[in-house]
Parts: structure tokens; sequence; C-alpha cells
């Protein structure tokens, strides 16, 4: 026999609505691709500073967006706001469950510059105490579960943001070259899912097709620090 329930408060409840509103308001769609990371890899190796991959995503995803300006926007009681920094959230498991703090110019930002918010998000997110200028303002999110040994998953579009990319573990897999050989190489599998009134296909697969050109060449296409 039940015990009965037991009612969502404070930041639970509001992400409850959150997510009630965005899954029952937006018509979503999903694009995937396969990206190899080995580059990547040896880059990271490379940089002076300690750098995280969801630095290098961020950064990565924030070049794009600056360059797709049609996704980096809002849509708000009918009208698309336009954005002009890249602000991205960054959807984090805390002490008090999910929360999406932002990361305000990401654009802007160096690596190390990202790696410091992030590891800020990641102190406070162990505690679940953000400012509420922290979580608002964001223009498009990142979520990462490749520390749980995910590796490909779809994320819910965190509206009024246009778009989401979620990023798993890479993965060593078999995968055929540029020479049309069958080699074993490192593998993202990045989703995005974007909010259909405003984006189509055609722009979210130009979306993914330059993401996947960075984080294969990130010597040309990422800073140095």
């Amino acid at each position: 026999m039940s015990s009965g329930g037991k009612k969502l408060t404070g930041i639970k409840k509001a992400m409850a609505k959150q997510m009630i509103r965005s899954w029952t308001d937006v018509p979503q769609f999903q694009l995937s691709t396969t990206v190899r990371c080995d580059n990547l890899i040896a880059y990271r190796k490379s940089l002076p500073a300690k750098i995280s991959f969801t630095a290098l995503i961020a950064k990565a995803a924030a070049i794009v967006l600056k360059e797709f300006p049609e996704l980096n926007q809002r849509f708000v009681d009918g009208l698309v706001e336009s954005v002009e920094t890249v602000n991205i959230g960054i959807a984090s498991d805390t002490k008090r469950g999910l929360l999406v703090p932002v990361i305000s110019m990401a654009d802007t930002k160096s690596l190390v510059e990202l790696q410091t918010d992030l590891n800020q998000i990641k102190e406070q997110s162990k505690v679940g105490k953000f400012a509420m200028e922290q979580l608002t303002g964001g223009t498009f999110t990142i979520s990462n579960l490749g520390m749980f040994n995910v590796e490909q998953f779809s994320s819910i579009v965190n509206t009024p943001e246009l778009g989401i990319l979620a990023i798993g573990k890479i993965a060593r897999k078999p995968y055929v070259d540029e020479e049309n050989q069958l080699i074993a190489a490192s593998v993202l599998q990045p989703v995005l899912t974007l909010d259909h009134r405003v984006a189509d296909g055609a722009l979210g697969a130009r979306f993914l097709t330059r993401f996947a050109e960075i984080i294969e060449q990130p010597k040309i296409h990422l800073p140095k620090e």
C-alpha cells in the first residue's frame, strides 16, 4: 500500500513547471552527427592550462552561435528576440536538483576564463546556491553527461531559448577515415534539439556541421588559451 505522495517544492517545483512548459508549448526536433575527437584530445593535452572538454565544447558552440545568430535568440510571447552576446547555460546536477547557471558573453571569453566560470559553477553546485542573475539570460544550453558513461542522449529545449546541445562521452569506436580505412577512433555523438517554431532542419544541420569542423580541427578554430 502506498504511504502517500510527496509534493515537489522550491527549485524542483519550478524546474518541473519549466519542463512541462518546454515539452507542451515547444515543437522540438533533434539532429545528431558523429564527430572524431582524436585531434581535440591531443589539442587539450597541448594547452598550458588545465581545460575541460566542457570548456572546449562550450567555446566551439559559442563560435558557431556567433556565426549563426538565428539560433542565438529567444522566443518570448510570440516574438523572436535577438541577443548580441552568446550566453551559454550549463545544465548542472546540484544539491538542489537540476539548475542551469549561465556563462554570459561566452563568445568573448578565453578558454581559461570559461574554465574559471565552469569551476565556479561546479563549486556552487555542491551547495546548490546561485544568484537569480546567474540563472537567467541564457541563449543556448549545453548538457554534458559524458562523465556518467552516457554515449548519446537528447535533451528538452530550455525555453525561451531555441536550442540545447546534448554531449555524451568521447568513446573509442570503429570509424571509417578519409582514406576509407577502418580504424579505431575517439568519437563524440552530439545531439542538437531545436525549437521548430523558429529553426528548421537545414539550419540545425549547418550548426552541427560547423560544430564538428571546429572540434575536429581545434588547432585551426579554437584559441590557444
